[in-house]
C-alpha cells in the first residue's frame, strides 16, 4: 500500500491541507476515492484518468493526481518518494490551460522536501460525504 506524505512550505504552513479545506464536498470525496485507489495500485497502474507523470526533465519523477468535482477540474502535484511506496503531495491547484508555473513551484518543492525529509507528515483528511450514502 502506497503512503502519501505532504511537504510543508518552506515557510511554514501547510499548503496541501488548505487546499482541501477550500475544496467543495463533491471535490472532497472525489479526491478521497482517487487517494484511495491509487494507494492499492502497483505503480504500473497508475495511468489517466487519475494520474499522469509530468514531463521534462526538471520535473523527473513527479506527477499530478488528477480529480475533478463541484465543476472544476483539479491537480496535485506531487512525486515519487523520498522512500519506496511513498508519494509527497507538493502542490494542490485547480487546472488551467498551462499548470507551468505551477510545475516550476512544486519542483522548488520537491528540493525542499528533499533536503528536510523530517518536514514531511502522512497526508489524512476526513471526508465529509456530499449526499448521504443509502
Amino acid at each position: 500500500m502506497w503512503v502519501f506524505l505532504a511537504c510543508p512550505a518552506p515557510g511554514g504552513g501547510r499548503p496541501l491541507d488548505r487546499f482541501v479545506g477550500e475544496l467543495g464536498p463533491e471535490a472532497e470525496n472525489e479526491l478521497s476515492a482517487v487517494l484511495d485507489i491509487l494507494r492499492a495500485l502497483e505503480r504500473k497502474y497508475w495511468t489517466r484518468p487519475t494520474f499522469d507523470l509530468l514531463h521534462g526533465k526538471k520535473y523527473r519523477g513527479m506527477g499530478e493526481i488528477r480529480f475533478y468535482g463541484d465543476n472544476k477540474t483539479y491537480r496535485i502535484l506531487g512525486f515519487f518518494g523520498p522512500n519506496r511506496l511513498q508519494f509527497t503531495l507538493l502542490l494542490g491547484t485547480e487546472k488551467k490551460r498551462s499548470l507551468k508555473h505551477e510545475m516550476d513551484e512544486a519542483s522548488k518543492r520537491r528540493k525542499f522536501a528533499e533536503e528536510n525529509q523530517q518536514l514531511l507528515y502522512a497526508f489524512t483528511f476526513e471526508t465529509i460525504p456530499a449526499r448521504p450514502a443509502f
